[in-house]
């Protein structure tokens, strides 16, 4: 409700599950007061009732309603994504490691990498020997490890911010090839702008929606999917949220067993549908692993249509500009 890139307010958006379920305990906890004080202990209880409204109504679109039988499509077609930020400090490898093994994604991403990770996660080159990396020293590290040849990728930075980026395109089994972005934007500080993450997520839309291919969009954003950034990134770049449908799945914080919610995603367009989405289990990061297996769909529109919204890209390119980017979207 309020247009603004302050950190201490957009970090409001965050917490839906536990203001929703607080919702309810606040709500329960005023009913013994009704006959003593009834007007008051009424109008607070209409208050928390349209706080607990607007809450399950964003969150409404994540609950579990199924999707598509994984033996219903064929090997060759199966791309599947798995996402670690593995947390600059953490020295639990192994289980991670185990954990890349026995899942067999096509695609892993690990972010906040440094140069025992690099080394600690050689394991899995044996079996993804496609690699794009770099190493930064600072919480913003990242690797790419591929199972499938990759198509002229590299290292950017998109928006011009200083968390480096995947862009590459990946050769699916079928000799297809998609295009694949990784990133990690700054995570939040109640006294910053938003303004860094939200360019970097609008700098990704403009790539996958400059590119013919179909895309795939995955990282540690430090949003959740129903922030005011992500939906309209997702909107402008034609990406889907494969959540929608198979629940919440919270990726962030490991440590606590009820402040969670979800930070980790891997989205795509419409020429793919999603077959699993799963949360894996903790190994030492306050993240946990989040995979998402999707399948490569054939018809007559690969592509989600792009949309024409004006306002949407006049609103992306005004925060481009500001962030000092050289990214722009365009009318198509």
């Amino acid at each position: 409700m309020i247009p603004t890139e302050w950190w201490w307010v957009r970090l409001l958006d965050f917490p839906r599950l536990p203001f929703a379920v607080g919702s309810v305990a606040v709500g329960l906890a005023l009913l013994p007061f009704t006959r003593r004080a009834p007007r008051l202990t009424l109008a607070a209880l209409a208050l928390v009732s349209l706080a607990l409204a607007v809450n399950v109504w964003i969150l409404w679109p994540y609950r579990p309603t199924g999707g598509t039988r994984a033996d219903e499509c064929p090997v060759e077609r199966r791309l599947s994504v798995m996402v670690a930020n593995v947390q600059l400090g953490n020295r639990h490898a192994q289980p991670l490691v185990e954990a890349v093994g026995r899942e067999e994604p096509d695609l892993f991403l690990a972010m906040e990498t440094d140069a025992w990770w690099d080394a600690a996660l050689k394991p899995v080159q044996e079996s993804m020997p496609h690699v794009l990396q770099r190493i930064t020293g600072s919480y913003y590290g990242i690797h790419l490890y591929s199972r499938l040849p990759l198509v002229n990728g590299g290292i950017r930075h998109l928006a011009g911010q200083d968390t480096p980026a995947v862009v590459t395109g990946v050769t699916m089994r079928t000799g297809e090839v998609v295009d694949f972005v990784g990133v990690h934007p700054k995570p939040p500080q109640p006294w910053q702008s938003a303004r860094g993450r939200d360019a970097q997520l609008y700098a990704a839309a403009a790539v996958l929606r400059d590119r013919v291919e179909p895309g795939v969009l995955a990282g540690d954003l430090n949003a959740t999917p129903w922030e005011i950034a992500v939906e309209r990134m997702a909107r402008l770049s034609g990406l889907i949220d494969p959540r929608r449908g198979y629940g919440y799945v919270a990726t962030w914080n490991a440590h606590s067993s009820w402040l969670r919610w979800p930070l980790d995603h891997v989205f795509h367009e419409g020429g793919f549908a999603t077959l699993a989405v799963e949360r894996l289990d903790a190994f030492g990061s306050d993240h946990f692993p989040y995979l998402v297996r999707l399948c490569r769909q054939v018809g007559e529109h690969p592509r989600t249509p792009l949309p024409q919204d004006a306002d949407d890209i006049a609103t992306a390119n005004a925060v481009l500009a500001a962030a000092g980017a050289t990214e722009r979207l365009q009318t198509r």
